[in-house]
C-alpha cells in the first residue's frame, strides 16, 4: 500500500494561511452541552470545536479500517481539529454522526432554516479529490447538501467550510461528510473541525408566531395544559417547538396503548406458571414511545400514561392460551395474573429509565357502556375481552396492582368519553363502577376526556367534575377537542366563545372549591392531524397559525392574572 505522508511536521509554516476559507470570529465556549440557548439568527444551537466539547468523534468512520482521532496542536482558530484517514467502501463513502453510537448532535440541533457546516482541510497530497456535507433529516429519506469542494492547488492546504442550509420542518436525523478518492486503491487524509449548527431564519414558511405568548405559561399557577403527540409528527420541529412554548404535559396518542406495547412473539416463549398451567408473563417494549417520552424528559415537560386496561387497542390473544389467536380465553385466574404482570412490568421499566416523568397515569379506559360495565365494543359485535375473561371486577384489579406497583406521587386516572354528554355516566362511575377503589384510595382521579362541539353549553363538564370532587378525587380533561363546521370566520369565533367558556368556568369552579380540576389536555396540536379533521376541533391551523379558539383559551385566565397583580 502507498506510504501517505502525514503533514505534522509542515503545520507550523502553514499556520498563516491556513484561515482563508474559514476566518469568521468564533466565541469560546469550554463546553457547547452549557450553552445559553440559541434565541437569535446566528445564535450557535451546538457545535464541536474541540474535544471539550466531546472527547468522542462527533464524526464517526463507516468502516473498520479507517481511523479517525482527535489530535493537538493543529485546528482551525484553536489547536484541536479531527484527523480521519480513509479508504473506498463498496457503497458510499462518508463519515456521519449516525455512525457513532452516542451521537452528539441531536435532533432537536437542526431545525427549519438552520445552518449546519463544518471546516475541513485537505493536505495536497492527501489523495482526496472531493468533499461535500450532507445533512439528514430524520427520516433519513431526504437529505440538503452542500456545493461540492473539488480538491485542487485553490483550496487544498488550507481551511474551507462546508455549508449547508436545513430547509425542512422535519428534525436532524444524522451531519455527514462525503468523500471521494484519487485513487481508490489508497488511503486518503483529511481534517475537520469546527462543525456547527447555527440557528437560521425560516426556509420554510408557516403561520406561527410566538409573540411571548404561552398557555401553560399562563396557566402556571392554576393547572397544567397539556396536548398529544403522535409518533407520525413527533419528528417536526414545528410540532416541538409550538409544544415546548404553549404545553407542559403530554401524551403520548397511541404509542403506549397496550397493542403497541405488548409483544407477542416474545410472550409465547415465556414459561408457564406451574400452579396455573399457564402463560402469565408477559414480553413488552417501549419502542413506540420512546422518543416521545426521551424528548419530553429532555424538555422538562410532564408525562400522562396513556393507558393499561381498555376494550380498544389491546390485541385479542393477549386473553387466549399460550397467546395464540385462534386459542380459547384463559380462566380469571391467569387473565388477573397477566393484567398484574402487564401493569407491573410496564410501571417498572417505564419509572427506572425516566424516574420522575410520569405524573398521572390512565390505568382504565372507557369501561362504561350506556350506564353500565362495557361488554361489547362500540359496535356491539366483539366482547370487550376484559369483562369475558375476569368479568365485572376487571378495574378494581387495574387500579389494585397500578397502585401496588406505581412510583409514589403518580396518580392514578380513570378516564372515559361517555359522560362527556351524560352526567349518568359520570354518576354510575364515581358511585358503582370504581367504588371499591375509591374506598380503598386506589385511584387519584377521573378523566373526562372531552371530546365535543362548539353548540355546547359545556356545563356537563362541570356537573360530573364536581361529583368527582365530592368523592375526594381529582379531575382531568383529558382529551379535548370542540368541533366546527368549516373554517368560516363565524365558525371559527364560535369555537373561540366554546373554549373560552370552558376554560372560564373551570377557572371559576376550581377557584370556588367546588371542582378541582389539575390539568386540561388538548389532544391535538394543528388540525389537519386530529383524528377529527374535517371539523378542525384544535387550537392551531394546518400551517401552524394560531386560531381564534387559541385566544379564547388564553384570554380566559387573563382576568385572573390581573387579580393577582392588583393584590400584589
Amino acid at each position: 500500500m502507498k506510504t501517505k505522508k502525514l503533514l505534522y511536521a509542515a503545520i507550523p509554516a502553514l499556520t498563516i494561511s491556513l484561515l482563508v476559507g474559514c476566518n469568521k470570529p468564533k466565541e469560546v465556549i469550554p463546553d457547547s452541552r452549557e450553552r445559553e440557548p440559541a434565541t437569535e439568527i446566528g445564535d450557535i444551537i451546538n457545535a464541536w470545536t474541540d474535544k471539550l466539547d466531546s472527547k468522542e468523534l462527533p464524526l464517526g468512520l463507516s468502516n473498520a479500517y479507517s481511523q479517525g482521532q482527535i489530535i493537538e496542536n493543529f485546528g482551525n482558530e484553536d489547536n484541536q481539529s479531527l484527523y480521519y484517514e480513509v479508504q473506498h467502501l463498496a457503497k458510499k463513502n462518508y463519515l456521519g454522526s449516525d455512525l457513532v453510537s452516542n451521537i452528539y448532535f441531536k435532533d432537536d440541533d437542526a431545525g427549519n432554516g438552520d445552518i449546519v457546516s463544518l471546516c475541513a482541510y485537505v493536505p495536497s497530497d492527501a489523495n482526496i479529490a472531493s468533499l461535500q456535507l450532507e445533512v439528514f433529516t430524520s427520516g433519513m429519506s431526504t437529505s440538503f447538501k452542500s456545493d461540492v469542494l473539488n480538491i485542487d492547488e485553490s483550496n487544498s492546504d488550507q481551511w474551507n467550510r462546508l455549508v449547508v442550509t436545513f430547509d425542512t420542518l422535519e428534525t436532524l436525523g444524522a451531519i455527514r461528510l462525503n468523500y471521494k478518492l484519487v485513487d481508490e486503491a489508497y488511503l486518503g487524509s483529511f481534517y475537520v473541525d469546527d462543525i456547527e449548527t447555527i440557528l437560521g431564519e425560516e426556509t420554510v414558511k408557516t403561520d406561527y408566531v410566538s409573540n411571548n405568548e404561552s398557555l401553560y405559561q399562563a396557566y402556571e399557577q392554576f393547572f397544567k395544559v397539556g396536548t398529544c403527540m403522535p409518533s407520525r409528527l413527533f419528528n417536526n420541529s414545528m410540532i416541538r417547538k409550538i409544544i415546548k412554548e404553549n404545553f407542559n404535559s403530554v401524551t403520548a396518542e397511541n404509542e403506549a396503548k397496550p397493542e403497541r406495547v405488548l409483544v407477542q412473539e416474545s410472550s409465547q416463549r415465556l414459561e408457564k406458571d406451574e400452579e396455573l398451567n399457564e402463560i402469565t408473563d408477559c414480553s413488552i417494549t417501549i419502542k413506540p414511545f420512546e422518543k416521545v417520552y426521551d424528548w419530553c424528559e429532555a424538555h422538562h415537560i410532564g408525562v400522562r400514561h396513556h393507558t393499561f386496561v381498555w376494550f380498544d387497542q389491546t390485541p385479542a390473544w393477549f386473553f387466549k392460551k399460550g397467546y395464540k389467536d385462534n386459542a380459547d380465553y384463559v380462566s380469571k385466574e391467569v387473565m388477573i395474573k397477566r393484567m398484574e404482570n402487564f401493569i407491573r412490568k410496564s410501571l417498572e421499566v417505564v419509572n427506572a429509565r425516566w424516574p420522575g416523568l410520569v405524573y398521572a397515569i390512565d390505568v382504565s379506559n372507557e369501561a362504561i357502556q350506556n350506564g353500565n360495565i362495557r361488554t361489547k365494543d362500540n359496535n356491539n359485535q366483539n366482547p370487550n375481552n376484559w369483562y369475558q375473561t375476569i368479568g365485572k371486577d376487571f378495574v378494581y384489579y387495574a387500579f389494585k396492582f397500578a397502585r401496588q406497583y406505581a412510583d409514589e406521587g403518580q396518580k392514578l386516572y380513570y378516564n372515559d368519553y361517555s359522560y362527556d354528554y351524560d352526567t349518568n355516566n359520570c354518576k354510575y362511575a364515581v358511585n358503582t363502577l370504581l367504588k371499591q377503589a375509591i374506598a380503598e384510595q386506589l385511584i387519584d382521579g377521573v378523566g373526562i376526556q372531552g371530546h365535543t362541539d362548539s353548540d355546547q353549553n359545556m356545563n356537563a363538564f362541570i356537573t360530573n367534575a364536581k361529583m368527582i370532587k365530592q368523592k375526594g378525587l381529582e379531575c382531568q380533561i383529558t382529551e379535548l377537542d370542540i368541533t366546527i363546521n368549516g373554517t368560516s370566520t363565524s365558525e371559527y369565533n364560535k369555537q373561540k366563545k366554546a373554549y373560552n367558556t370552558l376554560l372560564t368556568k373551570i377557572l371559576q369552579n376550581n377557584i370556588s372549591g367546588a371542582t378541582n380540576i389539575t390539568a386540561v389536555v388538548v389532544w391535538g396540536v394543528v388540525d389537519d392531524a386530529s383524528w377529527k379533521s374535517s371539523q378542525n376541533p384544535l387550537l392551531f391551523t394546518k400551517n401552524y397559525g394560531k386560531k381564534p379558539a387559541y385566544y379564547g383559551f388564553l384570554e380566559a385566565v387573563q382576568p385572573y392574572l390581573e387579580q393577582d397583580e392588583a393584590v400584589e
